[in-house]
């Protein structure tokens, strides 16, 4: 009969206690221990010792288990999209007789590249055709600025590449098609066509297609016996093998900050290196009759030791709510006080964030159980869904034949990990190193600071609109962060997890050069470090400011300081588009740039007088301001749009002309 885990039947009553059953086991036991010690006299005498597995047997057992091969998977990620499909594409390659392997673009090394046979490189896009933090080393190379990269230097690699980008941005891909062309410029070979996914669509179906009929001609290629076979699907209703494994301790978390920094992920860094600083003000910008939220953030530096330069972008990392913890640890079962930590015997292994640490820890501070997962995350619940019902829902929403009902019921129904777990998918039994495997880990979030670094060197000022969208069904989803910030409180001593990064906003040398800033919404957050800035520095130059919001009397953010500006002559014109305060009548930023007497001062600052052009806001926005700035150019000065064009390719190049954009 079968019995719980370590269950042993026990003998029959009354067994032991027979005097010549006694006698029997005692005589069987003195022969095992004498032929134990013939054969190991005979083993170590003798040289007939076993030997361990020599290189070479290892080497065949290998091959045999990849017939196709070495597979490197090299990934550059920046919210880890890119690192989840080089997951999903070793699983398949494995599947398919191929030795995968995912690579970090982060551990890049040229002489180590130069030994891959076949690559597969999956590059995001990150801003403005900008590389990944973790691929950007990579891609210097790849520029071979210096020329110390010989045009054969690759002559033996092959290569394949996806690109991860958005169409909201004005260089969609970037980064894909940049390699594609530069891997190619050393000498490798092409063994699959260049593929690439939009984010703001189609991404999942886009790479989906696109790794089918990679998968159909690699293994034509590397492995045709397995492609006469056919096969090769991963099952997902098989518990996967984890490269880590987690054990419940008593460990001192504090142990967490010896995690030394080749041994963590680089695209989770930040979970390490990121300071929690207090929260000072937190009060709201709009009026009371708006439905929406704004909120003006202040945060103190004084003891964290960040710095940061005036409208230097500031990242802060979210934490999940504390009823949301509560519920999926409820769910799965889980003891939120317990302390866990992560262990590997592989000594390649990264660290995706601080252990040992709590379950609560874990679940509140790394995994994103609030964003809307994607399709390949809902399917890796598969094996770990005992009822029935709710796995042939599951089934059905991960099928890649049923996108509609996914979309429909995930995606547009805004229904989190989160929510999956507590309600369609509450039966799932997940043990917690699978729920880290699987899960996606938070991301932080980039808001363009506020502050002039000059006038408040120890504080730093957000401005955040808070996400809340309506559901037909009566729910309200909030956005991870957004919403995270809108309940931190300083009167209860609220702190959280920021960072600083550059941004390429940056004022020019002379003080005596015109600005102008163009900023609708929470783009008005640089302009206001800006003229904190330019006030400080007693510039000269202009400073002219287009602002746009629905209504004066609701969303007109940060008007008492804009109005003092332009009282005092800091703010030397303020042009204001209010998109729902004339009825019939919407009016946007770049309805105000075409009016004569705007165009004739912006055409003339730009060209005439060197002026610097700032732009901040959703990226529709910014291409509607770029186009406009090309007809202006071309009906004011004469220019053919090629001409044009070049004309501003020329002030991006030399930093006049400056877009920080986000996408809806």
């Amino acid at each position: 009969a079968a019995g719980p885990r370590g269950w042993r039947p026990r003998p029959p009553r009354g067994a032991m206690d027979d005097p010549l059953m006694l006698v029997a086991i005692g005589v069987v036991s003195l022969c095992v221990v004498v032929v134990s010690a013939v054969i190991t006299w005979t083993l170590f005498f003798r040289g007939g010792a076993p030997k361990a597995p020599s290189a070479g047997t290892r080497a065949e057992s290998a091959a045999e288990r990849f017939p196709a091969g070495p597979l490197h998977i090299f990934f550059g990620s920046q919210t880890g999209t890119a690192e989840g499909f080089s997951r999903t594409l070793v699983d398949e390659g494995r599947a398919r007789g191929f030795h995968a392997k995912a690579v970090d673009l982060e551990d890049f090394d040229p002489d180590e590249l130069q030994e891959v046979k076949v690559a597969v490189f999956l590059m995001a896009t990150y801003g403005e055709g900008e590389p990944t933090d973790n691929s950007s080393q990579f891609y210097t190379w790849l520029k071979n600025e210096d020329d110390a990269v010989p045009s054969d230097f690759l002559a033996s690699t092959q290569f394949t590449v996806f690109g991860l980008g958005n169409t909201q941005y004005e260089h969609y891909n970037r980064m894909g098609k940049v390699v594609n062309t530069g891997l190619e410029a050393f000498g490798a070979s092409r063994c699959f066509a260049y593929g690439e996914g939009d984010d703001n669509g189609t991404l999942e179906e886009d790479f989906d297609a696109w790794k089918e009929k990679m998968w159909e001609s690699l293994t034509a290629q590397f492995h045709p016996d397995g492609a006469a076979a056919g096969g090769g699907e991963v099952d997902l209703s098989v518990v996967p093998e984890l490269p880590f494994s987690v054990s419940f301790s008593s460990s001192d978390v504090s142990r967490a900050a010896s995690i030394p920094a080749s041994a963590q992920h680089g695209s989770t860094r930040f979970f390490f290196t990121s300071v929690d600083v207090p929260v000072t003000v937190n009060r709201e910008l709009r009026d009371i009759e708006d439905g929406g939220s704004t909120r003006h953030m202040e945060l103190d530096l004084a003891a964290s030791g960040i710095r940061y330069r005036t409208a230097d972008n500031l990242a802060v990392l979210p934490e999940n709510s504390d009823a949301v913890v509560e519920a999926v640890a409820a769910a799965l079962g889980y003891d939120l006080d317990a302390t866990f930590v992560v262990q590997s015997e592989d000594d390649a292994h990264k660290h995706a964030f601080p252990t040992p640490c709590t379950v609560r820890t874990a679940l509140k501070r790394y995994l994103d159980l609030q964003g809307i997962p994607r399709r390949s995350t809902v399917a890796a619940l598969t094996p770990f869904v005992a009822d029935g019902g709710q796995r042939a829902l599951l089934d059905r929403l991960v099928n890649k034949d049923n996108r509609a009902e996914f979309n429909a019921h995930v995606v547009e129904g805004c229904r989190s990990l989160a929510d999956l777990l507590t309600g369609e998918f509450s039966s799932a039994e997940i043990p917690l190193e699978h729920l880290v495997n699987l899960c996606p880990v938070l991301q932080p979030r980039y808001y363009t600071i506020s502050s002039s670094s000059t006038l408040h060197p120890t504080s730093v000022h957000a401005t955040v609109s808070v996400t809340q969208t309506p559901l037909p069904d009566g729910r309200v989803h909030l956005g991870v962060c957004s919403s995270y910030m809108q309940q931190l409180d300083p009167a209860q001593g609220h702190t959280c997890r920021v960072f600083v990064r550059d941004s390429s906003f940056r004022l020019p040398a002379q003080v005596s050069t015109p600005i102008i800033m163009i900023g609708p919404g929470t783009g008005i957050a640089p302009m206001r470090a800006l003229l904190q800035e330019r006030k400080c520095q007693g510039a000269t130059g202009s400073n002219t400011l287009y602002f746009g919001c629905r209504k004066r009397s609701l969303d007109y953010l940060y008007r008492d300081e804009l109005e003092a500006y332009q009282a005092e002559g800091t703010l030397s014109q303020l042009h204001l588009a209010f998109s729902r305060e004339t009825p019939g009548q919407k009016v946007y930023v770049q309805n105000l740039m075409q009016q004569p007497a705007q165009a004739k001062a912006l055409v003339e600052g730009l060209m005439d007088q060197g002026a610097y052009l700032f732009v901040c806001g959703a990226t529709a926005m910014g291409s509607d301001v770029h186009d406009t700035l090309l007809t202006l150019l071309q009906q004011l000065r004469s220019m053919s749009r090629e001409a044009a064009e070049r004309e501003v390719k020329s002030m991006q190049d030399a930093g006049r002309y400056v877009q920080e954009l986000w996408s809806a």
